[in-house]
């Protein structure tokens, strides 16, 4: 299975998410930057099967966590055996 890393260090805000999103699956223009686009990629657009790992993803982020549950949503529609997504968060210091 493809392994697709997202890292939270360098990815600041949604924007720079779905940018390298798009970047990494080799989407066109047309991809939105939005949930619905996001949706509509994970379910239809991207080649499957696919494994997608968010890396240092802060705890307590609000404006991550709405990415987080859509791939939760999108591992739980597919199956994990053709999308699995797995989430590495910050560790406390």
């Amino acid at each position: 299975m493809k392994q697709v890393i997202f890292d939270f260090k360098i990815l600041v805000d949604r924007d720079a998410f779905y940018h390298d999103f798009a970047l990494q699956f080799q989407l066109d223009d047309k991809f939105g930057d939005n949930l619905d686009a996001l949706w509509d990629a994970l379910v239809g657009e991207i080649e499957l099967p696919v494994s997608i790992v968010f890396k240092h993803l802060p705890h307590h982020s609000r404006d991550f966590q709405p990415l987080v549950e859509l791939m939760q949503e999108a591992q739980n529609e597919l199956g994990k055996d053709v999308l699995s997504f797995h989430c590495e968060h910050k560790t406390q210091k």
